[in-house]
Parts: structure tokens; C-alpha cells; sequence
């Protein structure tokens, strides 16, 4: 028996979806989550990192129904935020301005080295392909080697650094994606999910 805690990387994962498998981004989290719990294992909390891009009100709405539909469903939200930033075109030399997401890796990162600590699972798993959090696994190697992280690489995606790094892996396939999205009504209080919101920012 093990106590499951699961780190969600919502725009690495929203990506994945996004052009091919679109009919899974309303992912019920908590419901992913549970799908890798073992018979007599328990899943301590499940938690959803993102940000919103107020630059886009009409994408912004959305995630915000989008997030009120997970903590509905019981999983923690975490928002980190954008932040503006001037590049310039290699080609025309032209600057323009664009956004860039911060503080999720971060707040990822130390989210799972602290619960580790705190003594708030057993084992973890990150649903991510972003390499850039195994120095957080390290870590927690490293300060608890009694925890096991585990990674769910998102469908579509592969990060083979993060496979080597990790204790175990969790597969994502289209099965469990379709037995884990919200339905098309919440109960009462919550707003009615339409095919077309399908576009949202995460």
C-alpha cells in the first residue's frame, strides 16, 4: 500500500493535446490521478500548476472554467504567470513583444522536494515531459530516498532524460484519457461544458 501524490504540468501537458488528441482537453485530473493507484493505494492530493494568459480574455474565461471544474473535482491549483518579453527576429531584425510562462517549473520543482520532506507521500508522479524537473527528482533522491518519483510522459511526447531519471513510469495511452475527461454537464454550480470551449489556454 502506497500514498500517491500527483504533479500536474498543465501547459506541457495542454500542448501535448492541443493539435491531435483535442478531445481530451478537458481532463478531469483527479480522475488521471487515480487511474495510477494500485488496489489498497491512496491518493493523498493531486495538484494543477498553470498560469493565465490575461492578454487573451477570451482564453483566460475559459481556463478560469476549466479551473473551477478541478477544484470541483477536488485537485489543488497552483498559478504562476506570464511575463512580457521583448526578442528579436534573426531574419528581419524586427523586435516584437511575446509572453513567456514562469514560476510553474519552480513551483513544481519545489512542491515536490517539500511534500517529499513533509512526509506527504510515497511515491509521486509528475505528468510532464519537461526535463527541466529532474533536479527535482534528484533532489528528492537525495534529501528522501525512501520517496519513488514516477513521470507520466503526456500522449504525444517523449523525454527520455526524464524516463532514465525517474523510479517508475506511468503510461498515459487514449483509454484512460477518454475514461477521464469531464462530461459534458457538471452537477449544480458548475457551468455547462460545450464542445466548442475545447480551444482553451491551460
Amino acid at each position: 500500500m502506497a500514498r500517491y501524490a500527483v504533479y500536474v504540468d498543465g501547459f506541457n501537458v495542454f500542448y501535448a493535446l492541443k493539435w491531435s488528441y483535442r478531445q481530451f482537453l478537458w481532463l478531469n485530473y483527479r480522475a488521471l490521478a487515480e487511474t495510477v493507484l494500485g488496489p489498497k493505494d491512496s491518493l493523498t492530493n493531486t495538484i494543477y500548476f498553470s498560469a493565465l494568459a490575461k492578454w487573451k480574455p477570451n482564453d483566460v474565461k475559459q481556463h478560469q472554467t476549466f479551473i473551477k471544474a478541478q477544484r470541483w473535482a477536488g485537485v489543488e491549483v497552483v498559478l504562476g504567470k506570464f511575463r512580457e518579453k521583448e526578442i528579436a527576429c534573426h531574419l528581419c531584425h524586427q523586435r516584437f513583444r511575446t509572453h513567456k510562462e514562469k514560476r510553474t517549473d519552480v513551483n513544481i520543482a519545489v512542491r515536490v522536494v517539500a511534500d517529499a520532506v513533509k512526509d506527504l507521500y510515497d511515491r509521486a508522479v509528475l505528468v510532464t515531459a519537461d526535463s527541466d524537473l529532474i533536479p527535482a527528482i534528484q533532489t528528492v533522491h537525495e534529501l528522501a530516498p525512501a520517496k519513488q518519483i514516477g513521470v507520466m510522459i503526456p500522449i504525444g511526447r517523449n523525454s527520455y532524460d526524464l524516463k532514465n531519471t525517474a523510479d517508475f513510469i506511468k503510461k498515459m495511452p487514449q483509454a484512460k484519457l477518454k475514461h477521464a475527461c469531464f462530461p459534458q454537464s457538471l452537477p449544480r454550480g458548475m457551468t455547462r461544458f460545450a464542445s466548442h470551449q475545447t480551444g482553451h489556454s491551460q
